[in-house]
């Protein structure tokens, strides 16, 4: 009961986390911010981005579901409609740990790759700082069944808050605040785990 609870606190923090977000959405931007995007654009500002992610996800909330991640994503933007940027890229992934599922202990050590889909959504504070709420999934395949007894394949779904301060015209660097599940979706087989952690993030534009 006690690590439950601890699930759903979690949970309404990232939703507080999102809101706070929203709210600074709400407020307008300001003038300065506003002029320096205009004058990027008028100074011809490449669209075309690469971001790069790297992070540690702690294994939470179920004392039978140890398993750390240590995961580098890349992302390149390819839309955005008004504060929401869509990207797609990829995810690779190193998970350690162990759990206990269906009366024993299990491996829970794996390496996954796979494609990766972002949906993010951005206001300015500042000419050089925003602040976004971060969504994403990605569809991963294992070297072996992971966790051990799973399945050969798997979903990463991430969701939370991100600083982003933008060093140049080209160049921007981010901290984000994660909570992530992680599963098959399916009804067999399946020893989910969730996690939450620090997502360090750098993106240049070309």
């Amino acid at each position: 009961m006690k690590d439950e609870h601890r699930f759903f606190d979690c949970i309404a923090g990232v939703v507080l986390a999102g809101i706070m977000v929203l709210g600074f959405g709400l407020l307008p931007q300001t003038a300065q911010a506003a002029e320096v995007k205009e004058l990027a654009r008028d100074a011809g500002q490449p669209e075309r981005q690469i971001e790069v992610q790297a992070e540690y996800l702690d294994g939470r909330f179920f004392k039978d579901r140890n398993v750390d991640l240590y995961n580098v994503h890349v992302y390149q933007p390819y839309k955005k409609v008004h504060a929401m940027t869509m990207s797609y890229g990829m995810t690779l992934e190193r998970a350690m740990g162990s759990i206990y599922w269906q009366d024993r202990t299990r491996d829970a050590g794996a390496f996954g790759l796979g494609p990766s889909y972002m949906l993010r959504f951005t206001r300015s504070l500042s000419p050089r700082w925003d602040i976004s709420l971060d969504g994403t999934g990605s569809l991963l395949f294992y070297d072996h069944s992971h966790p051990d007894g799973g399945r050969g394949y798997g979903f990463l779904w991430r969701i939370g808050p991100r600083f982003t301060y933008h060093a140049g015209a080209r160049d921007a660097v981010s901290l984000g605040y994660i909570f992530h599940h992680s599963s098959n979706g399916m009804k067999t087989r399946n020893p989910g785990y969730n996690g939450i952690g620090f997502s360090l993030g750098y993106t240049h534009a070309y």
